[in-house]
């Protein structure tokens, strides 16, 4: 008798303590204001009218795309009372009434705040505020909150801690509020269930390179998304306010295509007021959609080839191209930059790793909240290449680098840079990882939707071989349809282990198919 109270009182406590909406049993769908508007002037209550009006007129919401998301930049301060209120110049109706008219368009409406004292942005955070803003949102009708992890402790248990006052804040309101933990790191995906219904695992991806280096990082976390919780590799990236891509078209399509095998949210972050017909082709696909939001909930795996970022810093052969090319102090002292990728050199999570990551200029780092040492680095005159964080050199493993003590006579730490190349025993320090995958989901038919992918410089044919199709369950001598999820049509059967895309097009071209098994 006594073990079952103790585990009834157990089990209360884990109520208690555990996100309790009944929400995300498939990911969001929807639309995020960040890469779309920034803080720009266009950051505004007109623009995000016309974003909800725009996401009805073109169909978009009939498939399931449901949430308005404002991102940074729409609240101005605080009241004496501590109740935060928005840019009046902005949002001049106030946030309720904006509220009321996405709601008026059968859809949902959500904001942005930051577990400490301010946002990204330098707007008033949640830290110290959460159960008044909790009521706030819902008094205002609020459907999703996004909260992100500028200006606040990086220490693990610091930031459950916080994110779990706003979740628990939110339960008390009573009002169903979708919660998106916005916190960067991989770390938070085995609490994040406990937490929120999504959460980051990875840094703004911004761009190409960041894509890829979300996909990476999420490969390794499938096992803690399900139905209520997912992995979030971060935003659908398109074109902007003022007509900017931030990728290419066929990227876009990659990514939609990713992150439907990845179970991960789909948040288009783009100007879908102008969306071109190819966008608006790629977001509408119900067949891929539908894909995504399986109701197994199953993320997706990497069935065949490697890391497409090699987020992890490595080496390869000189070979004089942009993916080798570094730029010193840019974008701030001590940074190391690469262009083509947009991304620097950093120590990861302050340990002993180097990863290429996107580089962090304001906010702070887990070096502290006003500091950027694990970004920072410098040639001494050994010849060593030494990290700011704690004076240790950049070392060599394999074709990996990670730092440790430095030794004048260890040849792992001698370096050189001359025409914009870090390089050590003729090779160079690189940025272009592997050019083609093979990914796949299970879905709660039986069926596996299978994603053909190319990031390399030459259109290539792509293979899923027999070891790929054995992970998939298939045996020898099975029948399997084949669908193309983008012809929507059936193209063909197969009764070999073997299966290959031909011509998958350089720098982001993708196939998505379906392979169902024949009773």
């Amino acid at each position: 008798m006594a073990l079952r109270i103790c585990i009834f009182i157990a089990f209360f406590f884990y109520v208690l303590q555990a996100l309790d909406n009944g929400l995300g049993r498939t990911p969001a769908m929807g639309y995020n204001s960040w890469y779309d508007l920034t803080c720009s002037s266009a950051m505004n209550e007109d623009v995000i009218k016309q974003t909800a009006d725009a996401m009805v007129s073109t169909g978009l919401a009939k498939l399931g795309y449901q949430y308005i998301n404002m991102d940074d930049c729409w609240a101005e301060g605080r009241y004496n009372n501590g109740t935060v209120y928005p840019d009046f110049t902005k949002f001049k109706s106030g946030i309720k009434a904006l509220a009321d008219y996405i709601h008026s368009k059968g859809l949902k409406f959500g904001v942005y705040t930051d577990r400490g004292n301010l946002t990204c942005g330098g707007r008033p955070g949640a830290l110290g505020h959460e159960k008044i803003d909790a009521e706030t949102y819902a008094s205002w009708g609020v459907d999703y909150v996004k909260e992100d992890s500028c200006y606040a402790s990086g220490d693990h248990d610091i930031a459950f801690e916080e994110y779990g006052r706003m979740r628990d804040a939110l339960n008390a309101t009573g009002r169903p509020i979708y919660f998106s933990l916005c916190g960067w790191s991989s770390w938070y995906a085995p609490k994040g269930w406990d937490l929120g219904n999504s959460w980051r695992i990875g840094p703004d991806d911004t761009n190409w390179a960041g894509i890829l280096q979300n996909i990476d990082i999420d490969a390794s976390l499938a096992e803690y998304a399900s139905p209520g919780g997912w992995n979030d590799p971060c935003l659908l990236l398109g074109k902007t306010y003022d007509n900017t891509p931030r990728v290419t078209e066929l990227q876009s399509r990659f990514q939609f295509n990713m992150w439907s095998i990845l179970s991960a949210p789909l948040l288009i972050s783009a100007n879908i007021r102008n969306l071109s017909p190819y966008d608006l082709e790629t977001y509408s696909n119900s067949e891929v959609i539908a894909v995504n939001q399986d109701p197994l909930g199953k993320q997706g795996i990497r069935l065949a080839g490697g890391p497409l970022s090699n987020g992890g810093a490595h080496l390869k052969t000189c070979d004089g191209s942009a993916w080798q090319k570094w730029d010193l102090d840019t974008p701030m002292a001590g940074f190391v930059y690469n262009k083509e990728t947009k991304l620097c050199l950093n120590v990861d999570d302050c340990g002993t790793d180097l990863i290429y990551y996107s580089c962090v200029t304001s906010g702070g780092t887990c070096a502290g909240s006003n500091s950027y040492a694990n970004e920072q680095f410098k040639f001494n005159g050994n010849g060593q290449f030494v990290s700011a964080l704690n004076s240790k050199c950049v070392t060599t493993r394999t074709d990996n680098l990670f730092l440790d003590t430095c030794n004048t006579s260890d040849i792992s730490q001698k370096w050189e840079y001359s025409n914009g190349e870090i390089k050590t025993n003729g090779l160079c320090l690189s940025t272009l990882g592997n050019p083609t995958n093979v990914w796949g989901r299970s879905l709660h038919d039986g069926s596996w939707a299978v994603l053909f992918i190319n990031i390399g410089l030459t259109d290539i044919d792509v293979t899923c071989d027999s070891d790929c199709f054995k992970q998939m369950g298939f045996t020898a001598g099975s029948v399997i349809n084949i669908r193309d999820l983008w012809k929507h049509e059936d193209i063909g059967t197969i009764s070999t282990l073997s299966y290959t895309v031909n011509k998958v097009p350089v720098e982001g071209g993708s196939v998505m198919l379906k392979f169902t098994q024949q009773k």
